[in-house]
This record gives C-alpha cells, structure tokens and sequence, in this order.
C-alpha cells in the first residue's frame, strides 16, 4: 500500500512539473540625467514625439506622420537599418510628459516582444532631470529563450538605448553656445 501512495504521490509531483514552468515576467528599466539647462529648454528639444531621430545617436533617424496626437506613430530606424513603430498613447505638454509604446516588435532592432515607455521631465533647481523608463517583456516569451532573447538581453538592450539617447541630449544642452 506504502508503494502505490508512493508511486501516485510521484505521479502527481511529475505531472504538475510543467506547471511550475513560468513565461516572462514584466521587466523594469529607468534611466535619468540631470541637465544643467531649464525645462522649457529641454522640452523644445524633445517635445516632437517624432524627432528622437535628432538626438539619440542609437538610430540613424526618425519618421513620424507628424503632431503630438494620442494615436501618432514614429518608426525608428536603427543603426542596422532594422525598423521599429511606436504608437503615442498620451501627450502632456504642460506636464512635460508623453507615454508610448512599441507597436509590432522587431527582434532585430530590440531583444523584446513588447514595451510601454514614459517619457518625463521634472524641474531639478535650476536644471532639468529627464527619466525615460520602460515596462517591458524578452524577445522570446517561452520558458527557456535563447540568450539573445533573455529578460538579461533585454534589459541591456533598452538600458543602453536610454542611456545613450539621455547622454547625448545632456551633451547637446549643456553645450555652451
């Protein structure tokens, strides 16, 4: 008897093993910069959801159908050539904020299948700090991505996106005239 409730406790144990398996989980990058310049400054720099182009050395450029619009789309276009469209959800110019997110991946752009991204500045004394963070899921949403899809990928990725763009803006601002 001992033996068969043995055998069927390990049954069940084996049979709810796939169950312990997991997908993804959300994943969280913030990046900040102080800017030693006032927020009109800044935000006449950054305001045009479709000008990213301009300021952030990772793409090659920045097309956009135009205007601040709930509902606007900008593709990225990478150093690679690879292409990725944003969809702006919500834009707030007094508050010096808009919110976007991604509307097809390209795995070949970002190492991620999906991503929503807030936007914001926030007056910091005399200057300006600009927080660019992102919610965001791996490249591969199964249970055992490659390591280029990986939640570790990913965050890199986007990491390194921000973190390049926010430098380079912070460069262009404080330089003296």
């Amino acid at each position: 008897m001992h033996m068969l409730r043995f055998a069927l406790i390990g049954a069940v144990a084996l049979a709810a093993l796939p169950l312990a398996a997991h997908g993804p989980t959300p994943q969280k990058v913030v990046e900040a910069v102080e800017i030693a310049a006032p927020i009109v400054k800044v935000w006449e720099t950054v305001r045009d959801f479709g000008s990213l182009g301009q300021w952030n050395p990772a793409l090659k450029g920045s097309e956009s159908t135009g205007g601040n619009q709930p509902g606007e789309k900008r593709t990225l276009i990478f150093a690679n050539g690879e292409k990725l469209v944003e969809e702006l959800d919500t834009y707030d110019p007094a508050g010096h904020e808009y919110n976007y997110r991604m509307s097809q991946p390209n795995l070949n752009a970002l190492p991620v299948s999906s991503y929503s991204v807030v936007f914001k500045l926030i007056p910091a004394g005399e200057g300006t700090k600009v927080e660019w963070k992102s919610r965001l899921y791996r490249g591969d949403t199964g249970n055992e991505p490659p390591e280029h899809l990986t939640d570790e990928a990913a965050v890199k990725a986007m990491t390194t996106f921000f973190h390049t763009g926010l430098q380079h803006l912070k460069a262009i601002l404080e330089k003296t005239p």
